[in-house]
């Protein structure tokens, strides 16, 4: 819950949004970098929030469409997004990572297969830190900068998920070759 207030609160920094527009950005983003942050109920934090405190809630209509609510953050939400985003710097988890468990039966599966199998990771690693680059480099384009870079916070997220893929690729390769 911490991890979509400060998400919400962080998306409010550049002016009130709709639901629709909270949810799309949670989804990008969460796609794009973490894979963690469900977007399935983003009205239920909404609603913590506004009781809360943190945003206010503004109902308009357009037309004849259905009436939307636009969400905007209070000073106190700009305080708690504050207080959010240094104790996320400052939180430590283990990293968890998906092939730890196989790994731990890894004796189980023959050598061939384990070979075959483990060749074929580095190529999705391979192809995801492909996607990334691409990422990068659609990120770079005059549209999204004017000096046609990715802004720092961007480059950062690049750089630390490059690195976390070199290090498995590197890592998935030496065990390859030692099976």
């Amino acid at each position: 819950m911490k991890e979509q207030e400060l998400l919400f609160l962080g998306f409010l920094q550049d002016g009130p949004k709709h639901g629709y527009q909270l949810k799309k950005l949670t989804r990008d983003i969460s796609v794009t970098f973490t894979g963690l942050i469900k977007t399935d109920s983003i009205y239920y934090p909404l609603q913590k929030m506004l009781k809360n405190g943190l945003v206010t809630q503004v109902s308009g209509k357009e037309g004849n469409r259905p009436l939307k609510y636009t969400y905007k953050i209070t000073q106190k939400g700009k305080d708690e997004f504050k207080k959010l985003l240094l104790n996320n710097i400052l939180t430590i988890e283990k990293p968890y990572f998906s092939i730890d468990l196989s790994l731990y039966f890894l004796h189980y599966i023959p050598i061939q297969p384990k070979r075959r199998y483990l060749r074929i990771r580095i190529k999705l690693l391979n192809r995801l830190k492909k996607s990334i680059q691409d990422l990068k480099i659609s990120q770079s384009l005059p549209s999204a900068s004017p000096r046609g870079e990715p802004s720092p916070n961007l480059s950062a997220i690049f750089e630390h998920n490059q690195e976390l893929l070199d290090a498995e690729i590197k890592f998935i390769t030496r065990l390859a070759e030692k099976i």
